[in-house]
């Protein structure tokens, strides 16, 4: 992903490689209030698409300087410094984030460090996935990067959203959720910005 000049790259990965996932209806609505976010580009970093092999180096990724990955892994790596911003999209899979998206931030060195984190869990329970998303909140801690304080656990996403990712109901709750993306959007664009003139350094 490639961001303009001064503009903010947020990427949104889709924490689930499974067909037919709810998790393309909670994608596509956060595109659209995207969209609204001025002067950031939301780039969709796929992990069904990138084919990543279970981890297995030998050397932990933050300890390895002679570490040269190639082929999906080094896209993946490529992919996460290019962005100043995440926004996590993850399902709960048994209380925990699924396999593919812990093998993914396995590969991680310094590559999200110092960067800001939100995290958008969803499920079609009541409970919207919030283990996993406490559970995900402390591996982005150890990898370097700044969770955002403020979550919403997408709960009943499949009666909420439709398949092209629009609110079905008008509801207090449907409101909440509408209101709750863009502006937490709009907060993680900003600290991405804040956060990106800090880690340049000065002339």
């Amino acid at each position: 992903m490639t961001a303009a000049d001064g503009e903010v790259g947020i990427g949104v990965v889709l924490g689930s490689n499974r067909p037919q996932r709810l998790g393309d209806r909670v994608g596509k609505f956060v595109l659209s209030r995207a969209a609204q976010v001025p002067g950031t580009r939301f780039t969709v970093l796929d992990l069904a698409g990138y084919g990543l092999p279970f981890f297995d180096e030998p050397v932990a990724p933050r300890n390895n300087r002679d570490r040269s990955p190639s082929g999906p892994v080094r896209r993946w790596l490529d992919d996460m410094a290019a962005a100043d911003g995440y926004l996590f999209v993850t399902p709960e899979y048994n209380y925990a984030i699924p396999a593919v998206l812990k093998n993914a931030l396995d590969f991680l060195a310094r590559e999200g460090e110092a960067k800001p984190a939100s995290i958008l869990s969803y499920s079609d329970t009541p409970h919207g996935g919030n283990i996993a998303g406490h559970e995900l909140r402390l591996t982005l801690n150890k990898l370097g990067m700044f969770p955002m304080p403020k979550s919403l656990p997408l709960s009943h996403a499949d009666r909420l959203l439709d398949e092209a990712g629009a609110l079905t109901e008008e509801s207090p709750w449907a409101a909440k959720v509408s209101a709750f993306m863009s502006a937490s959007l709009s907060e993680l664009s900003r600290y991405a910005a804040l956060l990106r003139q800090a880690r340049t350094p000065a002339a």
